[in-house]
């Protein structure tokens, strides 16, 4: 069922932010972007968000404040401000929730959504992972790097009505959005390319075609990457998630394939020098391989790898 009338806040306007939101605005739904960059809001505000690459340069219209006392009530929040920044920012917009507002995490990693049941309530909390990418290229300017679907479900499993609106909304609006009853595992399968694509990304400075295709030792790079999913699926398996080897190479391949000449978002972390998400994606990992007695080197180093590159500017 879709809800011309839903009122969607994108908590966090960075390039994923502003990529979900501005896809949205552009088909005519009422979106509004919350991001404490100023001089970022200020250009959208004036000029609309440019968007290049994937569908075409061009300007979209888009609300975006850093106040977010003056949006109101909204049915729906995309969350997509840093895991570091998560708990802060969340009990800023505390004013835009609602009875029935609903809150859903795109971000990389697992953990997010226990935070976010600890503030907002657990009823509130769906999950949420994309395959969909895109990087800031200066204030009020992002980089499009494909159209890939989407998914939100309900975190503990099975369908509601909540979740078919929702994702037919945003599917009719421009971003392909999948209604799963198994979003906990999707969320994995997101887990098993992170883990792979993210820190080979930040440590080597490379994007994805460079790393994985674009390279005379190609087929030692997606091995390498192949090894650390495989690694990680033993982890999921301990934890309890049915996942099989083509289920949890499935994403890794698909972002691959699609020859997107983007990095990570760990490696632009590093390039600007931010704290990054590695202890959500690698380091949830190795924590969990402890918790059920499963020997995870291949994570363990690209943990240890990302936190020396923090400490050179941390």
């Amino acid at each position: 069922m879709i809800n011309k009338n839903l009122k969607v806040a994108v908590l966090g306007a960075g390039a994923m932010g502003c990529l979900f939101g501005g896809l949205l605005a552009e088909k005519g739904l009422n979106v509004i972007l919350i991001d404490v960059w100023k001089e970022h809001v200020e250009a959208i505000n004036k000029n609309g968000l440019k968007m290049d690459g994937h569908g075409g340069d061009r300007f979209i219209k888009v609300k975006a404040t850093t106040n977010p006392s003056t949006v109101g009530i909204v049915d729906a929040v995309i969350v997509m401000c840093k895991a570091t920044v998560l708990e802060p920012a969340l009990n800023s917009i505390k004013n835009i929730i609602g009875e029935k507002t609903v809150f859903m995490s795109f971000q990389n990693g697992f953990g997010h959504e226990a935070i976010m049941k600890k503030i907002v309530g657990d009823e509130k909390v769906l999950g949420g992972t994309t395959t969909q990418a895109s990087n800031i290229l200066g204030p009020g300017h992002i980089m499009n790097h494909a159209a890939l679907p989407s998914w939100i479900g309900e975190y503990e499993g099975g369908m509601s009505e909540r979740v078919k609106e929702v994702a037919d909304t945003f599917t009719a609006y421009n971003l392909e959005t999948i209604a799963a009853d198994d979003v906990k595992k999707r969320k994995w399968m997101k887990l098993f390319a992170l883990t792979a694509i993210g820190p080979l990304s930040a440590i080597f400075d490379l994007h994805h075609t460079d790393l994985y295709i674009n390279n005379s030792a190609n087929d030692v790079s997606r091995s390498l990457g192949k090894e650390i999913i495989l690694e990680t699926r033993q982890v999921a398996l301990a934890d309890g998630v049915e996942v099989s080897e083509d289920e949890c190479l499935f994403m890794f391949n698909k972002i691959v394939d699609s020859n997107q000449t983007n990095k990570s978002s760990m490696a632009f972390d590093v390039q600007y020098k931010r704290k990054t998400e590695i202890d959500f994606i690698s380091g949830v990992v190795s924590s969990l391989g402890k918790k059920h007695g499963i020997k995870t080197p291949l994570n363990d180093l690209m943990y240890k790898m990302i936190k020396v590159k923090e400490g050179m500017y941390s």
